[in-house]
């Protein structure tokens, strides 16, 4: 026998249907890992919990195919992998329960590893955690170590959306017609991805194609939109981004970026242009449906006592500070409820068209005509993210937007959230579109914070 995977815990907890992603090989766990699974399963954070339990019924379904302890493990037809549990050597009940502490568990996983490659009949043995101190430890004691890889997205890789061309000259209106369509051939590009936009540039000057994989063309790209009214695009990127956000035939928009280049912005203005139109118009969506990540950036206040909506407020200001923005109060709101200090954008509320969904209990829903915005997108993992698209009925839309530099759950990085996953996942299909920011617009010193610190 070559190689074997031993599996630490982390890497489950990161991604609960991690083994599915070893295929045609050899999977060790430890016995410890199972041990630490059960006692992360009540973990008062949702997705620790969740995942602990994802992951303990998979390799309780493994039973099915045999006798996990014993030497030979288990095979899963499937997959084409041998599974098995494997312990330090000393084994017993007494033995584990002893062990009860963290650091021990981490310990006793590098040492059932470590008795794996001296006893066992495999040339290789390595150890695959998400855990960079535990890879340290095994380096340290001989014993290859690697990062779970699997999902991750090296960002100077990431899909941006778009293709910047600059040339000597810019063609014009009258060379072209402002509703040019061109062959991708015309302005020298190949392989492009289904809605991929083509920026040529001279200085200033600039004209935006998007790529249009059905039909083989490069259609333009309009430089206002007079769906939106006063909001229009400051950058070739809000309006790319925005092309994107309009059209109906977009189900899945990526907005990536740094902090303060319009992402949410742009998503909240293009998700009330189409759930607002006029009486002769039909509304895109019935309703604009907004949800995040509740991922404390440092250490949060604890309990917030009050009901759903109460509880969700802290979270939901960075949309409403948008609202202020794109629906500017005037103290003359009415309705039900209303006082002078009623905001002139919160009858979305009333009138069902605004709607808050918190992440940990959007399982099982199907929602359907909805324009749905993940703010903050880069604190959910891969399998949050597919939870969240395939909520997605006939006629939603969804945006993902965030920033992947800074991720403040700490089982992600910028490389593995699911945000850069899906980017990169899905860029093929003629549904989907992506724009990758980086020319920031909140003010002088947003920009100047998010570039130097």
């Amino acid at each position: 026998m070559d190689t074997v995977y031993v599996v630490d815990t982390s890497v489950l907890v990161h991604d609960p249907r991690a083994l599915n992603a070893f295929r045609k090989t050899t999977v060790a766990i430890p016995i410890f890992v199972v041990m630490e699974l059960d006692d992360l399963k009540n973990n008062r954070r949702f997705e620790v919990a969740a995942a602990a339990r994802v992951a303990s019924r998979f390799i309780s379904s493994l039973r099915e195919y045999g006798n996990l302890s014993g030497e030979a493990g288990v095979h899963h037809p499937e997959l084409g992998t041998t599974f098995h549990i494997i312990s330090d050597g000393n084994g017993g009940i007494d033995h584990l329960s002893e062990r009860t502490n963290d650091r021990s568990m981490d310990l006793l996983i590098l040492s059932s590893a470590l008795t794996l490659k001296q006893r066992g009949p495999y040339k290789r043995v390595v150890l695959i955690s998400k855990d960079v101190n535990l890879r340290i430890l095994a380096d340290f004691e001989g014993l290859e170590a690697e990062d779970y890889e699997t999902d991750r997205v090296e960002l100077r890789d990431l899909y941006t959306g778009y293709r910047m061309l600059e040339r000597q000259s810019v063609p014009s209106a009258d060379e072209w017609g402002d509703e040019s369509v061109l062959e991708p051939r015309e302005l020298g590009v190949e392989h492009l991805e289904a809605n991929e936009f083509v920026v040529v540039r001279n200085g200033p000057a600039e004209r935006v194609w998007r790529y249009h994989a059905l039909s083989g063309q490069l259609e333009p790209v309009a430089s206002e939109f007079r769906e939106l009214a006063e909001v229009q695009p400051r950058n070739v990127e809000q309006r790319m981004a925005l092309d994107l956000l309009l059209d109906p035939n977009v189900k899945l928009v990526t907005l990536i970026g740094k902090a303060g280049t319009g992402k949410t912005f742009l998503a909240l203005a293009a998700a009330l242009a189409q759930v607002q139109r006029g009486k002769k118009q039909r509304r895109a969506y019935e309703r604009i449906l907004l949800s995040k990540p509740v991922v404390s950036m440092g250490p949060d206040v604890g309990y917030l006592p009050g009901d759903f909506d109460t509880k969700m407020q802290p979270w939901m200001t960075s949309f409403f500070d948008n609202f202020d923005q794109l629906i500017v109060s005037d103290g003359a709101a009415s309705g039900k409820g209303a006082t002078r200090d009623t905001k002139n954008w919160e009858y979305l509320f009333h009138s069902r068209q605004l709607e808050v969904q918190a992440i940990h209990t959007i399982r099982g829903r199907s929602i359907s005509s909805a324009f749905m915005l993940i703010d903050e997108a880069q604190n959910l993992t891969p399998h949050e993210v597919k939870t969240v698209i395939t909520r997605a009925a006939e006629g939603t839309k969804v945006v993902l937007a965030g920033d992947p530099y800074q991720v403040d759950n700490h089982f992600l990085d910028q490389h593995s959230n699911g945000l850069v996953y899906v980017t990169s996942r899905l860029k093929s299909s003629p549904i989907t579109g992506t724009v990758f920011f980086s020319r920031g617009e909140r003010s002088e010193l947003a920009e100047l914070a998010a570039t130097q610190l």
